[in-house]
């Protein structure tokens, strides 16, 4: 008996412990690692700290305490993203955490992100509105939304609101920053660059200010002061690459070639290990002295660095641009077969090789993309990614491939990634847009626009983007407030000059619409004249009328000159335009007679031919041009125009086929092959087309709309309902008619009637005449029981289609109103 006694006697032992442990909950045992956490964190050490804390939220996820300190030490940190990420979960699980809502609410601010500002801050104030830390949060508030609704007075009594604020909260950054915006606003400059000046020297680090102050000095036209600023960031930034080429676009804009020169010189060698200084000054050579003289810089790398891959890529690339493409790229097949390996070597060389293997590949990708072989430079990226998984440029590589694919989730992905190694990478942003834009979310779209703008201190290309859409959106002032201080940067470009000339035209501010034309002509190229010639013809027509219009272009007609022949053909498309017809004629068979052998001319000829409704002499003349060359695709298809005109269906549709067979790729001519097959009833060929024609071109919207509006109104299975949307997700926020009803009947056929309402309700007024589009809103009506409503626009659909309309959609239309009446 003792035998067995001895034997099992660590059993019971062993028993007896589990049973013990089994008496620690999983709350005690939460907290004994809570605590831990605060012992490590009173040593300083957050990383283990960390551990700890991550262990008491596997045992108990609704820890307040142990929530709360794990945000506010990450915080501390200076580690915001996972901060933000900590308070988050604390806000979802307590919903009235004041501290949580505050910080969630002040970072999103900091960190733009506007939909999350508003949604924390809302609540952060409902919860405390007396708080110190919160009150700036609800004047921040109000004066958003001031701004958004264009109300001068309550922006105004915000901006007041914090001032008064500031005397209590005096290093309040949330105030400081609508400070200086509410300064900038009403163009008290100095003021504005005093609070910015303050607000730099507490956040030397925070490139967003500087580019901020720079916009607020071009306003003010501080000419002397924006080159200090920017060599000041070059200074804080060295790494930053936007920084220089804003630097270099300011003296190339004022002419001073020799000053940026000299200031790439200045800061780069050819022999230094890091060689893209080298690099930055061998691309503003090929810009601005020509090819000879960056082939001459490449020379020096290739020489005098130790490392030469990177200038040998950059030779390649320089044939490559020249035309001499199969050398280029067997230049770098080459580079890449004789590779170093980066096994074993030391970390600073590993880390150089890579550079050379990352470079080299993109610029062979970028290479084959030119060439055609997308499959090629894909695979490229693939391996950039590889063993470089945070290269900014294969990212972006591979997002832009994402979004021509509608594989927008996995675009944004990358370009998170991009932008975290990248912060202020204004390409990424600007793809990031795109990315947006594709999958419907036009606000952030917007966001990142106006994002790009900043990092890239007022770049022309990102200045213009943003202006455009602004534009759109007849937000006239805000597009202004990009403009200006992008032209201040650049103020010889001439896309500035032209888009900010189109935007006080819509203003109708005539005397700045003068500024910009006399700004485009003392650039005195024949591009720049041609646009101030245009924009003075549509300021005269605003003044004065179309016959002062016509006059000018007469007169400029008349002057002679390089411009003579722009000129005249501006004023037969303006005679076209105001129905002179026999002006326009007599000068385009004189423009024709004059320039036989100019076909651009014989092609006006025809045009003019069928506006005065000679349409069998405009076909002779469309069948000479081809004739001459069957590949000219528009050609053919005025010709099918002109045929459909002349009730001739047939021949329309042969002289597309005709057409197709010289240029078979030509999207104007597929496009008009679908719109016959749709006439015809042939849907499944129509959507072929579409389907072709969207490969082609993913980014065209009105392609995107009709391929969307095909599926959604004549298929029924889930994967074409489903493509539809991914194709048409984009048009959220559409205000084009055709648009809104692709989009609504989208929605209503998800499942999502309320939201499809307000679309087809304004399709239909926009479309009042497509009995298609009435009958959408008839069944969104049906839909939400709005039985009058919707008996009184199936009674629309049927009058406006007629007696002989077959469509099944009229059909339905004609059945719902017959069980109405029973």
């Amino acid at each position: 008996m003792s035998f067995f006694k001895l034997r099992f006697w660590p059993v019971l032992l062993l028993t007896g412990a589990l049973a013990l442990a089994a008496c620690d909950s999983a709350e005690e045992r939460a907290e004994k690692h809570y605590q831990a956490a605060l012992a490590l964190l009173d040593e300083g050490d957050l990383d283990r700290a960390s551990v700890e804390f991550r262990n008491v939220f596997a045992l108990d996820d609704t820890h307040y305490e142990a929530r709360l300190a794990f945000a506010r030490a990450l915080r501390d940190e200076g580690r915001m993203p996972d901060a933000y990420g900590q308070y988050l979960r604390l806000v979802e699980t307590y919903p009235e955490d004041v501290e949580g809502r505050t910080v969630l609410g002040r970072l999103a601010f900091l960190g733009r992100a506007w939909d999350e500002f508003d949604r924390h801050a809302a609540e952060a104030v409902r919860l405390a509105p007396e708080d110190p830390e919160v009150r700036p949060l609800g004047i921040a508030f109000d004066y958003r939304q001031a701004t958004l609704n264009e109300d001068a007075s309550a922006r105004g009594a915000a901006f007041e609101r914090a001032l008064a604020a500031q005397a209590d909260l005096p290093d309040d950054v949330i105030l400081s920053r609508l400070i200086v915006d509410g300064h900038a606003l009403e163009g008290r400059y100095e003021a504005a660059l005093a609070e910015l000046d303050r607000l730099l020297e507490a956040e030397p680090e925070t490139f967003e200010l500087y580019g901020q102050k720079l916009s607020i000095m071009a306003r003010a036209g501080d000419e002397s002061e924006i080159e200090a600023t920017l060599r000041q960031m070059v200074d804080r930034f060295p790494e930053n690459n936007e920084v220089k080429a804003s630097l270099i676009r300011y003296y190339v804009s004022r002419q001073r070639l020799d000053e940026a020169e000299a200031f790439l010189r200045e800061i780069a060698d050819p022999a230094a290990e890091d060689s893209g200084r080298w690099i930055d000054l061998i691309r503003f050579l090929e810009q601005v002295r020509g090819p000879e003289a960056a082939l001459a810089a490449i020379e020096d790398g290739i020489a005098q660095n130790p490392r030469p891959a990177l200038f040998q890529t950059l030779k390649a690339g320089l044939d490559f641009s020249q035309g001499r493409r199969d050398e280029a790229v067997a230049a770098l097949e080459a580079i890449i077969a004789a590779e170093s390996e980066t096994d074993g070597a030391p970390e600073a060389v590993a880390a150089a090789i890579q550079n050379e293997r990352t470079s080299t590949r993109l610029a062979l990708a970028q290479m084959y993309v030119a060439e055609g072989n997308e499959v090629g430079a894909q695979r490229l990226v693939e391996e950039v990614l590889e063993f470089n998984p945070a290269s900014g440029e294969a990212l972006k590589m591979q997002a832009a491939w994402a979004i021509i694919a509608d594989d927008t989730d996995a675009a944004i992905a990358a370009l998170r990634q991009a932008l975290e190694a990248n912060p202020d990478d204004a390409a990424a942003m600007t793809l990031m847009a795109g990315a947006y834009t594709r999958s419907g979310e036009p606000n952030l779209s917007r966001d990142f626009l106006a994002l790009a703008v900043e990092a890239s201190n007022n770049a022309p290309d990102e200045s213009m983007r943003y202006a455009r859409l602004l534009i759109e959106e007849e937000s006239y002032l805000a597009a202004e407030d990009v403009l200006i201080p992008a032209l201040r940067v650049s103020p010889g470009n001439m896309g500035l000059l032209t888009v900010i000339g189109d935007l006080y035209l819509r203003m109708e501010d005539t005397g700045r619409t003068r500024q910009a034309e006399e700004a485009l002509r003392a650039l005195d190229t024949a591009e720049a004249t041609a646009a101030a010639n245009r924009l003075e013809t549509l300021r005269r027509q605003a003044e004065q009328g179309p016959e002062e219009a016509m006059a000018f272009l007469e007169n400029l007609a008349a002057s002679g000159g390089d411009s003579d022949l722009n000129a005249r053909v501006t004023l037969l498309r303006a005679r076209l335009a105001t129905g002179d017809v026999t002006g326009a004629l007599q000068l385009a068979e004189t423009l024709a007679s004059d320039n036989p052998d100019n076909p651009v001319l014989a092609y006006a000829l025809a045009t003019t031919r069928a506006a005065t409704g000679d349409l069998e002499g405009a076909v002779v003349d469309y069948r000479a041009l081809l004739e001459e060359d069957p590949a000219r695709p528009g050609v053919w298809l005025q010709l099918a125009r002109i045929h459909g005109a002349m009730d001739d269906p047939a021949a329309a549709v042969a002289a597309i086929e005709d057409g197709l067979a010289t240029t078979p790729d030509s999207p104007d001519l597929l496009w008009a092959q679908a719109s016959y097959l749709e006439q015809q009833g042939d849907i499944d060929g129509a959507i072929a087309i579409y389907d072709r024609l969207y490969e082609q071109n993913s980014g065209s919207l009105v392609v995107a709309n009709n391929l969307a509006s095909l599926l959604v109104t004549y298929r029924d299975d889930p994967e074409s309902l489903d493509r539809a949307w991914v194709v048409a997700r984009r048009l959220n926020g559409t205000e084009v008619p055709q648009m809104q009803d692709t989009y609504g009947w989208l929605l209503f056929r998800r499942g999502e009637v309320e939201a499809a309402l307000d679309y087809l309700e304004a399709a239909s007024e926009g479309l009042p005449n497509d009995p298609v589009v009435q009958y959408h809103l008839a069944e969104a009506y049906a839909a939400v029981s709005r039985d009058d409503d919707a008996l009184a626009q199936y009674r629309r659909t049927i009058e406006v289609a007629g007696p002989l309309d077959t469509r099944p959609q009229i059909g339905a239309a004609r059945a719902a109103i017959a069980a109405a009446a029973e």
